[in-house]
């Protein structure tokens, strides 16, 4: 027997319902990203999935339902790529562990993960889209999606910073730089196709994101660079 064999009967298959769960969550992240919650419909959503209208009730109990599902799904796996940076960040701060150089290691750490997550993410461009339409009329997923990715994150950012600036956590100078910095990596989530075009690329690809990466981490060390 293969590894690949060996591997296929130890791993179980999906159940049909949480396939048809899984393709309902895709769908609404296309289809509310495109229409909005007001303009989506149940049909519309089911023949996206290619699932029975019954099943958006059945799993989750409406449209809205639907729609949460769809926010929680961006920020569950934007946790499972950031919580490991973001918790190492948290403890070493509990503990006041974190001089300078610490600090900057941990930046970059930080900015390598999101950036990999925003712009590398097989599913970025269905996360930003649908993101980008809460920005411009927020519901109640907008609010999933900021508490559970933006505020964490950029409280981190900020955190850090204020470190490596000496400066305090709630100077507006600190907080505004973050948006800075968080900025410099959203603009390749935002305006993806915008970018991609203006310098010549067809895709984020691991090389082009390592450029990107490195770029970042020259201007982020510039900004934060002791005044001689």
């Amino acid at each position: 027997m293969t590894i690949q064999a060996a591997k296929r009967e130890t791993i179980p298959a999906p159940s049909r319902g949480e396939d048809t769960r899984q393709r309902l969550i895709e769908a609404a992240l296309e289809i509310f990203a495109a229409y909005g919650f007001e303009g989506a419909s149940t049909r519309m959503l089911a023949d996206r999935a290619g699932a029975n209208l019954a099943a958006i009730p059945y799993h989750f109990g409406s449209k809205e339902g639907l729609y949460l599902a769809a926010a929680h799904s961006i920020v569950e796996a934007a946790e499972s790529e950031m919580s490991p940076v973001i918790g190492k960040i948290e403890r070493a701060l509990a503990q006041r562990k974190l001089d300078r150089d610490a600090a900057a290691a941990l930046l970059h750490e930080l900015l390598e993960r999101f950036s990999a997550l925003v712009i590398g993410s097989p599913q970025a461009d269905s996360w930003s889209r649908f993101v980008l339409r809460e920005q411009l009329q927020p519901g109640a997923a907008f609010e999933i999606i900021f508490e559970g990715i933006m505020r964490k994150n950029a409280r981190a950012f900020t955190k850090l910073l204020a470190i490596l600036l000496k400066r305090p956590e709630g100077d507006p100078r600190v907080a505004v730089r973050a948006q800075t910095i968080l900025g410099e990596i959203l603009v390749f989530h935002s305006s993806g196709t915008a970018a991609l075009r203006l310098l010549g690329w067809k895709e984020f690809s691991a090389a082009r994101l390592k450029v990107i990466q490195a770029i970042l981490r020259e201007n982020v060390d510039r900004i934060v660079a002791p005044v001689k």
